[in-house]
């Protein structure tokens, strides 16, 4: 029989919490407080920080602005973490696009087994792939989705009720980031040394593709499989808990790819940079190649921890750590800054350290 939930006003709401070892130092504030963030978001999603999922009391006895502060610092840091996700997408998917488009055409046909102008046509994907003919039937099923009345305001279906055909550069935006990676997985192999080369090396890096060794190619779908998993995670409102995230970075192929001094084999025996929030950060950084985008994008970051510190500091001296809170090692800053030092040089550094200029030495 399903336990019947009992509704409660917020002055019974604010009983509840104390109740369970909460502080309310200001009952007109607390009440506010309940009636902008709910009481789920601030007790149920802050419980494994004071003692754990299925405790009943929270240990330490935090206040409620406490317990604000965690919410916010929580919801304004990973969205920032989903921003860098959904660049890192569109990164991918362009790369996708653009090589499907320049090797297959613009076209694509019903019939997966028609040869003539299809991008979706099953002689271009790797023959060995058995899961291929799903594939790109559930693609030419999306196709058939944009055309439909379901999809009548979108631009996809005003583009394709025009009589159009829908290019891959155009049709990319319209599928999941999930189905995006699974295309590029019945790629054959020398295709998906090419998007692996420019995810990791950048469209101008090094002649030397990296993607030769399987390591990087490993790399690569562990990566964007572990940065569908935080989208879709942060996407839904969820807390990030590492122990329900199925996907990891693997540790051989992690280090190949990092500068020194980034992650030691110590540090990711203990957790960090496997399937952690760090190992999500570290995947993002890693794959950004525009120094603008890396400057703009840890700057987000800096901001967030820093006006974290900063209120905790005068507001609530006595709340947990902000690291604590989102669950990455006092380092993360410093380490990201240095991967973006070691790939823009005295432009990075010049940026994050005024006192040096790019073209000092």
């Amino acid at each position: 029989m399903a336990y019947r939930k009992t509704f409660r006003t917020y002055k019974e709401q604010l009983e509840f919490m104390k109740e369970r070892g909460i502080v309310i130092e200001d009952e007109k504030e607390a009440l506010e407080t309940l009636s902008t963030f709910s009481y789920y978001s601030l007790v149920n999603l802050n419980k494994h920080l004071y003692g754990g999922l299925h405790a009943r009391e929270f240990k330490g006895h935090p206040t409620i602005l406490d317990l604000q502060l965690a919410h916010m610092l929580n919801m304004d840091f990973y969205h920032t973490v989903l921003k860098g996700i959904l660049y890192v997408e569109s990164s991918f998917k362009t790369k996708l696009a653009y090589l499907i488009s320049r090797k297959f055409g613009p076209v694509s046909r019903e019939d997966i087994d028609d040869p003539r102008d299809n991008f979706l046509y099953r002689g271009h994907y790797d023959p060995e792939n058995n899961m291929a003919p799903g594939i790109l039937r559930t693609l030419r099923n999306k196709f058939n989705y944009l055309h439909s009345p379901a999809n009548i305001n979108s631009y996809s279906h005003q583009f394709l009720s025009g009589g159009r055909t829908l290019p891959p550069w155009m049709f990319i935006h319209d599928i999941e980031f999930g189905l995006a990676i699974s295309w590029y997985s019945i790629l054959i192999e020398d295709d998906k040394k090419e998007i692996c080369t420019k995810m990791i090396s950048g469209e101008t890096g090094s002649s030397q593709a990296p993607c030769s060794s399987s390591l990087s190619a490993e790399f690569l779908t562990a990566a964007l499989d572990l940065l569908r998993e935080y989208r879709n995670t942060i996407a839904h409102g969820e807390r990030v808990f590492p122990s329900e995230m199925t996907g990891a970075l693997p540790k051989e192929a992690l280090f190949t790819l990092l500068p020194p001094g980034i992650l030691s084999p110590a540090e990711y025996d203990q957790g960090i940079g496997k399937s952690d929030p760090f190992a999500c950060l570290l995947s993002l950084v890693l794959f950004i190649h525009d120094p603008v985008l890396m400057l703009s994008y840890l700057t987000e970051i800096q901001t967030q921890l820093e006006f974290a510190g900063r209120i905790r500091d005068i507001m609530a001296p006595g709340a947990l750590d902000s690291y604590k809170i989102l669950g990455i090692p006092d380092f993360t800053l410093d380490r990201l800054l240095a991967v973006s030092h070691q790939r823009f040089g005295r432009l990075s550094r010049a940026y994050f350290n005024p006192g040096s200029h790019p073209g000092s030495s």
